[in-house]
């Protein structure tokens, strides 16, 4: 399903995709372009150019209608946004109201981004986590919900939910916003307020847009998990693609970035579903993702996604927005080591049975420095016990137990046998 039909699903009121107009593709809200292009690259799915705001005077201004900036008990804003540039002065991304009232995404001071909610019962101020940086895409979403309703203001950030805020509880105090003044994206025909002053804003440098659409009402109260899958996850561009084919053609794919750091991006690796669709085991040979990367690894298929994190590899953040499942696993080595328990001697030869949870694991004869190895795919700490034991031969042991717990480090065992003699 196109993402453009994903935010469909989610009953928004309008939807401006902003690839080659301000046409709104659901309600009858088409903006009116002012000095704005759209000349750039998409910076989400389903889009082939995106709206271009660079200059002082650049703005779209949307019709001012009811379901927009009307009283509104709630109300939810959300889409694709970046910017090539630091901007220091404040400007707004996108925002309606003037100095009495407002709700906007506010970018100032080195790309740090706001959501501010200002009403006669006073402001609320969101700010995200990290700054924006330049030449990354970023999904934000502003949600208000009245006093009426969970009396709450919520602003995401690539889909997960900011929460250093002024005041900490974010509460906005009051029935709804007030009607207010079109909606705008880039640069304010008129003063507007930040913190509930009247301030002079400018146009974002450079700023990029892509798939905005807002809610009314109740239709407004989108949840976190729609907000981090149907918004975010469904409409992030993929850093690298790994295309479908049969199991060797996709390892061979991933084996390409072998020893590399993948970057700050909201969608570092995306893994088409394999050949035939079903399950994929696929092992990442020391592959890095930059710690402030959104997503580590997308997977398009139904089945099970086994991505193996070799040689220092670090994925741990996934996305299936078909349904499927990852598993991260780490290789750790578990090992036994049997020793005579009178001299601490090693065995050698002596048969050594593990399991978890009733299921076999490792199984067989120590060597010369009475160690048994195996290699597995740790997901999580789990007990172990087992057996060793040598019962033959002119220097034969007891049997003794074998316990301990495979952490991300593995086991390091050791089975301590008394001599039968």
């Amino acid at each position: 399903m196109a993402y453009r039909d994903d935010i469909a699903a989610l009953s928004p009121d309008h939807h401006w995709p902003f690839e080659a107009s301000s046409a709104d593709i659901i309600g009858a809200a088409t903006g009116t372009d002012t000095s704005v292009t759209y000349t750039g690259a998409a910076i989400a799915e389903d889009a082939t150019n995106a709206l271009l705001i660079n200059a002082r005077t650049d703005r779209v201004t949307i019709p001012d209608l009811a379901t927009i900036t009307g009283a509104q008990t709630q109300k939810a804003i959300a889409g694709w946004f970046r910017t090539s540039a630091i901007q220091t002065p404040p400007c707004r991304i996108v925002g309606d109201g003037g100095t009495t009232s407002s709700f906007a995404f506010i970018l100032a001071f080195g790309n740090q981004v706001m959501l501010e909610s200002f009403t006669a019962s006073g402001v609320v101020q969101i700010f995200g986590d990290t700054p924006l940086v330049p030449n990354r895409d970023y999904h934000l979403c502003g949600i208000f919900s009245g006093n009426g309703n969970n009396n709450l203001v919520r602003f995401y950030l690539d889909g997960v939910e900011q929460l250093d805020a002024s005041p900490a509880d974010r509460q906005p105090d009051t029935a709804s916003l007030p009607d207010r003044n079109a909606t705008e994206f880039g640069d304010p025909v008129g003063t507007v307020a930040v913190g509930g002053d009247a301030v002079i804003l400018v146009a974002p440098v450079n700023g990029f847009y892509n798939h905005w659409a807002s809610w009314n009402s109740t239709g407004a109260e989108l949840t976190t998990t729609q907000v981090r899958e149907e918004l975010f996850e469904k409409g992030a561009l993929p850093d690298v693609t790994i295309s479908t084919g049969t199991q060797a053609a996709m390892q061979s794919s991933l084996d390409a970035l072998a020893s590399t750091a993948r970057p700050n991006a909201p969608l570092c690796i995306r893994v088409e579903d394999i050949s035939g669709g079903g399950d994929l085991s696929l092992s990442a040979d020391a592959i890095t993702f930059d710690p402030l990367a959104s997503i580590h690894v997308q997977w398009m298929g139904a089945g099970t996604l086994t991505w193996e994190n070799a040689s220092g590899s670090d994925a741990s953040i996934g996305s299936t927005p078909n349904g499927g499942t990852i598993v991260f696993e780490k290789p750790v080595t578990v090992r036994v080591t049997a020793l005579n328990a009178s001299t601490l001697a090693p065995i050698q030869n002596a048969r050594v049975r593990l399991e978890v949870a009733s299921i076999e694991i490792l199984q067989g004869l120590t060597d010369a420095s009475g160690q048994i190895s195996a290699t597995f795919g740790f997901t999580g700490d789990v007990a172990v016990t087992g057996r060793a034991r040598k019962g033959d031969g002119s220097d034969p042991f007891k049997e003794g137990p074998v316990a301990g717990t495979i952490t991300t480090d593995g086991a390091d065992l050791v089975a301590l046998l008394i001599p039968d003699s």
